[in-house]
C-alpha cells in the first residue's frame, strides 16, 4: 500500500472518529454546565489542567518516544528492541508517577489555599481536597498507562485500533457522568468518571494489543541495555521540553484565569470558549496521528521529496476545511451558547469568537510539529515552543488580570500565530516548504464574502433554529463554491502527494 494510501485510509478512520466522539465530549461539557453550578465546574477544571501540567514530568516525553522507535525497529525487525522499548517506558513512567503523586499530596495544602480556591469562590475546602486527592491517586497515575497503550497502536501504525480509543474513552466518561450524577455524587461525579475511565481502557485495549497486535510480547527477549536507553532519553527529553512548552500554551491560560481571576472563568474558557472552538482542529488531529510514524518511516528511508509535497497538500486542506468553521464560529457564539449551555455562560462568547481563529493555526502547529518529532528534529519543536510559551506568559500575565478570558483569548491566538510564523522558517529549510500565502488569502476572503448571503438571511428569518440551518447551508455553499471557482483546492488533480 502507498503511503498515500495508507495516510488518506489512517486519517479517514480517525477523522471519522473524531467526529463520532466530539458531540459525545461536548455533550460532556453540557452535562457538566446543566447539573453542577459553574463554581464546580470551574474547580474540576482547575485540577484538571493542574494534573495535565504535572503530567509531563511523568511521561519524559516517552509517550512520543514508543510513536517514534517501534516504526524504527520494526523496519529493522528488531522485535526484541520495541518490547525492551515498551517495558523500559511503562517501569520509568510508574516510578515516576508514583513519586510525583505523593510530592503533588504533601503540597496539597499550598496548593488548594493559594491556587485553587485563591479567589476563595468555593467554601468547602475539604470537597476539594477529596477532588483533588482522586485526581492525583486515580486519574494521574492510571492515564499514563493508558496513554502507553495508546501510543502503541500509533507506533505499529494500527490507525483503525487507535482512531476508537478516543471515541471509547470519551464515551466512557460520558457514561459514567451521567450515572454518578443520577446517583447523586455532584461535584465529585466528574473527577470519579476522569478516573474509572483508564482503568476499563487498559483492560479492553490492554487484551486487543497482547492478542491481536503484539502477541510476541511475552516471548521476545527483553534486551535491558545502556544504549538503548540512551537513545530514548535522547530523543525523549528534548520532546518533553517541548510538551513543557505545548502544555504551558494549552493550559497557562486555564492557570492564570485560575489565580487571577477565579474559577467562574475557568468555567467559561475550558468548559465552553475552548471547547466549541476545539472542533475546527478534527482534520488536524485526525492527520497527526498519522504523520508522526509515517515521517518517521518516510525520513528513514530519505523519502523525503514526497513527505514535503504531502505535508503542503495536509497543511493546504487543514486551512481550507477549517477557515469556514471558524467564521461561522465567530459569528454566532452567543446563539450557539443559548442552545447548548445557558446564559450563565454568555460571558464566553468573545473570547470563543477570537480562539476560532487561533484554533486554525494551532492545528498547522501540531501537523509541522508531529513532522518535526517524526523525522527526528525534536529540539526544533522545542525551542519553537518556548519562544511561544514565553510570549504567551508575559501577555497572559499582562492581558488576563485586566481583560480575564478576552485577555486569555487574544493572547493565546496571538501566540499559535507567532508559531507558525517560527515552524515555516524550519520548514523551509528542511523541506523546501513555503507558505501559501496567495492560497490562504483567498480562503480567507472568500469565507468573509460568504458571510454576505448569511447577513441578509438573518435579518429576514427570525426563528434561531430555521436561521442558522438555513445561514449554514448557505454560507457553505457560497465558501466551497468560491473555492471551486478560484480553482484554490488541487486535490483531484494532484492528489495528496505522498508518493508510493
Amino acid at each position: 500500500m502507498s503511503y498515500k494510501e495508507r495516510m488518506i485510509k489512517g486519517a479517514s478512520w480517525n477523522f471519522l472518529f473524531l467526529v463520532l466522539a466530539a458531540p459525545i465530549g461536548y455533550f460532556v461539557r453540557i452535562l457538566y454546565a446543566n447539573s453542577l453550578t459553574k463554581v464546580e465546574v470551574g474547580l474540576f477544571y482547575a485540577i484538571l489542567d493542574l494534573i495535565s501540567i504535572i503530567a509531563i514530568f511523568r511521561g519524559l516525553g516517552l509517550n512520543n518516544a514508543v510513536i517514534y522507535f517501534i516504526p524504527k525497529f520494526l523496519v529493522q525487525k528488531r522485535l526484541d528492541l520495541v518490547k525492551s522499548t515498551l517495558s523500559l517506558v511503562l517501569i520509568i513512567q510508574t516510578l515516576i508517577a508514583f513519586l510525583m503523586a505523593f510530592l503533588i499530596y504533601l503540597a496539597s495544602p499550598i496548593i488548594i489555599n493559594n491556587y485553587i480556591n485563591s479567589q476563595h469562590q468555593f467554601g468547602n475546602a475539604a470537597i476539594i481536597f477529596t477532588v483533588y486527592l482522586l485526581m492525583v491517586f486515580g486519574y494521574y497515575i492510571l492515564d499514563g498507562f493508558k496513554a502507553i497503550l495508546f501510543n502503541s497502536f500509533q507506533g505499529f501504525q494500527k490507525q483503525k485500533i487507535f482512531s476508537t480509543c478516543n471515541f471509547l474513552n470519551i464515551s466512557s466518561i460520558l457514561m459514567l457522568s451521567v450515572i454518578f450524577i443520577c446517583f447523586g455524587f455532584g461535584v465529585y461525579a466528574p473527577a470519579l468518571a476522569y478516573t474509572i475511565t483508564p482503568i476499563l481502557m487498559i483492560l479492553f485495549y490492554g487484551i486487543i494489543f497482547f492478542k491481536n497486535i503484539f502477541p510476541e510480547f511475552f516471548s521476545e527477549k527483553f534486551n535491558y541495555s545502556k544504549k538503548l536507553i540512551k537513545d530514548i532519553f535522547s530523543y525523549s527529553m528534548p520532546v518533553m521540553f517541548g510538551s513543557v512548552g505545548f502544555v504551558i500554551m494549552g493550559y497557562l491560560d486555564s492557570i492564570c484565569l485560575t489565580y487571577f481571576v477565579g474559577l467562574d472563568a475557568v468555567a467559561d474558557y475550558r468548559n465552553v470558549a475552548m471547547p466549541t472552538v476545539t472542533v475546527l482542529s478534527y482534520f488536524a488531529g485526525a492527520a497527526c496521528s498519522v504523520l508522526l510514524p509515517m515521517s518517521t518511516e518516510m525520513w528513514e528511508k530519505g523519502e523525503k521529496k514526497n513527505l514535503s509535497e504531502g505535508l503542503r497538500k495536509i497543511l493546504s486542506y487543514s486551512f481550507i476545511i477549517s477557515i469556514p468553521f471558524a467564521v461561522i464560529l465567530a459569528y454566532f457564539p452567543t446563539v450557539l451558547i443559548n442552545i447548548f449551555f445557558n446564559e450563565n455562560y454568555l460571558t464566553a462568547a468573545i473570547p470563543m469568537s477570537i480562539l476560532s481563529f487561533g484554533i486554525i493555526f494551532l492545528s498547522m502547529n501540531n501537523i509541522i510539529f508531529n513532522v518535526f518529532n517524526g523525522i527526528g528534529k525534536p529540539h526544533l519543536s522545542t525551542k519553537i515552543l518556548y519562544m511561544g510559551a514565553a510570549f504567551n506568559l508575559i501577555f497572559n500575565l499582562l492581558l488576563i488580570p485586566r481583560f480575564g478570558t478576552i485577555g486569555a483569548a487574544f493572547t493565546t491566538t496571538t501566540s499559535y500565530i507567532l508559531i507558525q510564523i517560527l515552524q515555516i522558517k524550519y520548514l523551509n529549510k528542511f523541506l523546501n516548504y513555503e507558505f501559501p500565502i496567495k492560497k490562504f488569502g483567498l480562503c480567507l476572503i472568500s469565507s468573509v464574502i460568504a458571510l454576505i448571503p448569511v447577513s441578509v438571511i438573518n435579518s429576514t428569518v427570525h426563528n434561531i433554529y430555521v436561521q442558522i440551518l438555513i445561514s449554514g447551508v448557505v454560507y457553505f455553499l457560497t465558501y466551497f463554491g468560491s473555492i471551486y471557482m478560484l480553482k484554490i483546492s488541487d486535490i483531484n488533480k494532484h492528489g495528496l502527494g505522498c508518493g508510493k
